[in-house]
C-alpha cells in the first residue's frame, strides 16, 4: 500500500516536470512566431538607409522661365544692326554750283558747272530728258553723271530714275536739268524720287518746259527753277573738285 502511494507520488512529480517542460516549449514557440511580425513592424517604422543619409527631401522650386520681354530684348540686341560708321566730314571750303535748263523750243540745254567748269556728261538721244549729276560732299568730288530719257521711254526711265534715287546716300548733293522735253511724262514714282531730294513739284510740267534743281538727298532744295529756259545757282559750304574727265554714267 505504501509502495503504491510512493509510486503515485513519483509519477505525479514526473507529470509536473513534463508539463513544465511543455509549457516552456509553448512559450518559446510563441516567442519565435511573434518575432518576425515584431521585426517587420519595427523595420517599417525605421528610416531607410538612403533616408538616414540624405535626410528630409528639400522642396525644389520650379525652374523660373525667362520672361518673354527679356528674351525679346536679348534677341533684339543680338540681332540689332551695327551702327553706321560716321561719314567723313566735308573738306573745308566753298564751292559754287550752277545748273542751266532749256526746253527744245528755248535752246535745248542741260548743263552743269562746278566753279564755272562744265561737268562732262553723255547720253543717248542727244541727252534728251532728265540729266542728273551727283556730288559726294564727304569725298569732295562728282560721283556720277547720267541721263534719263523719260520722253522716249517713260515707263523704263521713270523706274530707273526712282531706283537710282533710292540708292543715294543721305546728304548727297544732286543736280537735275531737263533737256528738250520729258517732264510731262513723269509718273508718281519718279515724282516722289525728285521730292526725296527737295523738289517742290507736285505734278508734271508742260511739254518742253525747262526745269533746274540743286537738291540734297533727304533734305531741302538749295535752288529750284522751272520755265522755258532757267538757271539755278547755289553755294556749297565745302570744297568740291571739278571733274577733269567724264565721270561714270
Amino acid at each position: 500500500m505504501c509502495l503504491a502511494q510512493g509510486e503515485l507520488m513519483e509519477e505525479t512529480k514526473l507529470l509536473r516536470e513534463t508539463l513544465g517542460s511543455l509549457t516552456q516549449e509553448v512559450r518559446l514557440l510563441r516567442e519565435l512566431l511573434d518575432a518576425p511580425a515584431t521585426a517587420e513592424a519595427s523595420a517599417s517604422n525605421q528610416p531607410t538607409t538612403s533616408e538616414r543619409t540624405e535626410g528630409p527631401k528639400a522642396t525644389r522650386d520650379p525652374p523660373r522661365k525667362e520672361s518673354i520681354k527679356s528674351m525679346a530684348q536679348g534677341k533684339t540686341e543680338s540681332s540689332a544692326k551695327q551702327p553706321k560708321q560716321p561719314k567723313k566730314s566735308p573738306a573745308a571750303g566753298i564751292t559754287n554750283l550752277k545748273v542751266v535748263s532749256a526746253g527744245g523750243d528755248a535752246g535745248d540745254i542741260a548743263d552743269f558747272f562746278v566753279e564755272d567748269q562744265k561737268v562732262p556728261i553723255g547720253g543717248m538721244s542727244n541727252r534728251r530728258g532728265l540729266n542728273v549729276v551727283v556730288i559726294d560732299t564727304s569725298m569732295g568730288q562728282v560721283l556720277s553723271a547720267k541721263t534719263y530719257d523719260i520722253w522716249g521711254n517713260p515707263m523704263e526711265e521713270n523706274r530707273r530714275l526712282a531706283k537710282d534715287f533710292r540708292a543715294l546716300e543721305e546728304d548727297s548733293v544732286v543736280l537735275v536739268a531737263l533737256k528738250d522735253s520729258g517732264m510731262e511724262n513723269l509718273d508718281g514714282e519718279a515724282l516722289h524720287a525728285l521730292q526725296s531730294i527737295g523738289s517742290t513739284l507736285e505734278s508734271r510740267l508742260s511739254f518742253r518746259q525747262g526745269y533746274a534743281l540743286i537738291g540734297v538727298k533727304d533734305g531741302e532744295a538749295l535752288a529750284e527753277r522751272k520755265g522755258p529756259m532757267v538757271m539755278a545757282e547755289a553755294r556749297l559750304k565745302c570744297a568740291v573738285r571739278p571733274p577733269q574727265a567724264p565721270v561714270r554714267a
